[in-house]
């Protein structure tokens, strides 16, 4: 599979059906979080189902256009070129096993200090939790790393007139796009009224550090390695503090 998909990928004969899936995939994921929070919160799914899809679309379409056909100038995809099938997904899952244990540990030992306002991790449940970290590691890696990341590698690429962009200037985009992952997620963290000083540092470096685990899987084995690396890290972090 992975011999096939990196062949018709390289040749561009088939990228249109990979981004296709890929954009199914991502509704689905959101789209499925979406209705679980609406029928628990007793609220109308289909009341924000068209403006769901629409805002959805306006993140996910132009990323995967990046995606597939600037991160084919760069070796980069769904599975980079010159990588095996699976390969790295083992670092992906035990690293995100590993470093989200971490911050849930982090999170126990900052708890006295933290806002009261602010929820627990596991507070959605294991079906919610299971459902967020799906969302969250389809859509915010195809967003972030195979979109934003992809688009400010090629960019920085032509600007320094080279073929492939330097390890010095992956390892600065890796790290702004995470910087600018932390700075994505305020908002979420002032919507539950629990924006301390100490709070908002946590969110930021907190996802810094993830980010940049996510971007350079990305970076080094592709969009797959990414998404498994995301997905774990989540798991750890909303599903089994549920449990």
């Amino acid at each position: 599979m992975g011999k096939t998909l990196k062949s018709e990928y390289s040749a561009g004969s088939s990228w249109i059906l990979y981004a296709a899936s890929l954009y199914i995939l991502t509704l689905v994921a959101q789209l499925a979080n979406l209705l679980y929070l609406s029928s628990n919160q007793g609220h109308s799914f289909s009341e924000i189902l068209i403006p769901s899809l629409l805002f959805l679309s306006l993140l996910t379409l132009p990323s995967l256009w990046v995606g597939f056909t600037l991160g084919r100038k760069l070796n980069l995809g769904i599975i980079n070129q010159g990588t095996r099938a699976g390969e790295g997904t083992l670092f992906a899952i035990a690293s995100g096993l590993l470093l989200g244990a971490a911050l849930l540990g982090l999170r126990w030992l900052l708890l006295p200090y933290l806002p009261s306002e602010l929820p627990e991790y596991g507070f959605r449940g294991p079906i919610g939790g299971l459902l967020v970290s799906l969302g969250a590691a389809v859509g915010e890696e195809v967003w972030f790393r195979f979109g934003l990341m992809t688009l400010l590698l090629y960019v920085c690429t032509k600007l320094s007139k080279k073929e492939q962009p330097p390890p010095q200037i992956a390892v600065i985009v890796i790290l702004l796009v995470a910087f600018g992952f932390g700075l994505a997620h305020l908002p979420q963290l002032l919507s539950y009224d629990a924006g301390s000083t100490l709070a908002i540092y946590a969110t930021i470096l907190g996802n810094v550090a993830v980010g940049s685990l996510y971007g350079w899987c990305f970076w080094r084995y592709g969009l797959l390695s990414a998404i498994a690396a995301h997905f774990s890290l989540d798991v750890v972090l909303h599903v089994i503090p549920a449990c």
